[in-house]
């Protein structure tokens, strides 16, 4: 790289925190984006929420070729800023992070882009989470219809399941099921999702995100996949038909492989059996990864034009390898 990394990242960072759109154009490699309202929407509360003011940055270093580690430390603690930089040491992503554990994931849900806003705000109403909507579909999931299969859904937990559900069905849900111990609905786009009660953390949201159930025609191999990939080692349920895998610290939300008869794996790129959700995950060694999940029974997948490389895991669902803010 032309230029010293380290330097270009820490020039990014104090160009958010000044709100300085110029100075961050200025190293920037995403052409035609205004990073403003990211800044203003983005930025500043996840940074705000971390670190708290007075923010000062404490340590920078080169973690590869391609991705910086920048430390915030305000007066509530720090945020762990990750900056991916292109050949020309140019800014292509950003992440803030509470610490620089691996393996951190976001969910990304199949959403028509004039209702990305709608999607987003729903979830954050009703959970922290990483969760945000991603590139638009052409058949939504509809419930108990293995022609339009859900493919993976969330369950959430919650203090109360009549203030949660009231609040959801406000915010444009549908009610799918009622089960004794938990209930179905469906998003306003029409991702099928659960709510269980049962909470009893402390949250300014309505609930946790506790599981993503994935489903398979075999728990199994996808729990070995999965636990390697994700770190998660412990085993909180095991039956022939569900796993539940969960990190050893505890972190949420775990993973359910649960078997469903009829599986329809989707297929990628195929719009008309698209995948309803898949993972972005951020590791510091992609590489590393990579070589893991494809010894694990994983594949890569085309590439149809987005920055981290997609594979599937071997029940067929996408998963994208990414470093840290890509």
């Amino acid at each position: 790289m032309p230029q010293d990394v380290v330097e270009v990242a820490c020039r990014w960072v104090d160009a958010l925190e000044q709100a300085d759109v110029p100075a961050a154009n200025a190293v920037s490699g995403l052409l035609g984006w205004d990073p403003g309202p990211w800044i203003a929407e983005a930025w500043q509360p996840d940074v705000e929420e971390l670190a708290g003011s007075d923010r000062t940055v404490s340590s920078a270093r080169q973690v590869n070729d391609h991705l910086v580690r920048v430390v915030l430390v305000g007066k509530r603690g720090a945020a762990f800023v990750s900056v991916v930089l292109d050949d020309a040491a140019k800014v292509v992503g950003t992440s803030v992070d509470s610490d620089e554990q691996d393996g951190r994931f976001w969910v990304v849900m199949g959403c028509p882009q004039e209702r990305e806003d709608e999607l987003r705000a729903f979830y954050t109403m009703l959970t922290h989470g990483q969760i945000g909507p991603g590139e638009g579909w052409m058949r939504p999931p509809r419930w108990r219809d293995p022609a339009n299969p859900t493919q993976i859904h969330l369950d959430v937990q919650v203090a109360d399941l009549e203030s949660a559900e009231h609040a959801v069905l406000e915010h444009g849900a549908t009610k799918l099921e009622d089960f004794p111990g938990w209930r179905v609905y469906a998003d306003p786009v029409g991702h099928p999702f659960c709510l269980y009660p049962g909470l009893t953390e402390p949250t300014d949201r309505f609930g946790t995100l506790v599981r993503v159930v994935i489903d398979c025609t075999d728990p199994l191999p996808l729990a070995r996949f999965w636990g390697a990939v994700l770190d998660m080692h412990r085993t909180v349920a095991d039956s022939p038909d569900r796993i539940v895998i969960a990190r050893d610290d505890e972190r949420l939300p775990m993973l359910a492989l649960q078997r469903v008869p009829d599986y329809q794996p989707p297929s990628w790129p195929d719009p008309e059996y698209p995948p309803q959700m898949h993972f972005d995950i951020g590791f510091d060694d992609r590489a590393e990864k990579e070589r893991l999940a494809l010894g694990l029974g994983g594949t890569r997948l085309p590439p149809q034009g987005g920055s981290c490389p997609v594979y599937a895991d071997p029940a067929g669902h996408p998963f994208c390898l990414c470093y840290k803010g890509e």
